[in-house]
């Protein structure tokens, strides 16, 4: 089974390819503002080298949030597109439970992780994983609130993996390791967990599903200039 992966919840466009015998593969960029004009590049690009083609992939898979409205946006409706055109089953998956998973495979010794991004005008999104008995569990719902309620339950064991990292040092004298999240947004890994999605034979309709946001996006108008 080989699945596409794509992940643009953040500042990283990230598309992967992953199968149930081990393969994955990754290609990414870390630019504002270029998702929609590189992802499919960035697509493309993942099926000449792996000599794929869409027809030739079990499902795609896409990052559903939280993270940037329009990154998300972006994301869905791409991967609808390619869903619509292929026939092939879209699954959606976590942001903050792929880029948890990417932390415990880059740092096997890490049990904990919160993960937390900025919602602006104050707000944070955030969640937490902890790995029990070897498989990822959710200890802490992802939600939105302040960034004291985001790290309430960080201990020294705890891994935080966020894009604000100097805002977040204020508040977690208590933790371990801080790292950005970009490096942690891989397609590879969307791929790597809806394939065990599609095993377990969850899909989602395309037509009926949307990010998850979290936050009522705001839109503000321009002040006139004299």
């Amino acid at each position: 089974m080989t699945v596409l992966g794509i992940e643009t919840s953040t500042a990283a466009c990230s598309v992967g390819l992953a199968n149930d015998s081990g393969m994955q593969t990754e290609r990414s960029l870390i630019e504002s503002h270029i998702r929609s004009e590189k992802l499919l590049t960035l697509i493309q690009k993942i099926y000449d080298e792996q000599k794929i083609t869409l027809s030739q992939i079990d499902g795609v898979a896409v990052s559903i949030g939280p993270g940037s409205f329009t990154g998300l946006r972006i994301g869905l409706s791409t991967a609808k597109g390619l869903c619509y055109a292929s026939g092939k089953p879209l699954i959606a998956v976590s942001s903050f439970e792929s880029v948890a998973e990417a932390v415990c495979v880059s740092r096997p010794q890490t049990s904990r992780v919160i993960v937390s991004v900025d919602a602006k005008q104050g707000d944070y999104y955030f969640g937490g994983y902890e790995r029990k008995n070897g498989a990822r569990c959710e200890f802490l719902p992802v939600q939105i609130g302040s960034l004291n309620s985001a790290l309430s339950a960080v201990n020294r064991e705890t891994t935080i993996i966020t894009d604000q990292i100097d805002e977040v040092k204020k508040f977690a004298d208590k933790s371990g390791v801080i790292e950005n999240i970009l490096s942690y947004c891989r397609g590879d890994v969307i791929a790597r967990i809806a394939i065990e999605k599609l095993k377990e034979g969850v899909k989602n309709a395309p037509e009926n599903l949307e990010p998850m946001y979290l936050k009522d996006f705001v839109i503000r108008k321009r002040e006139k200039t004299q």
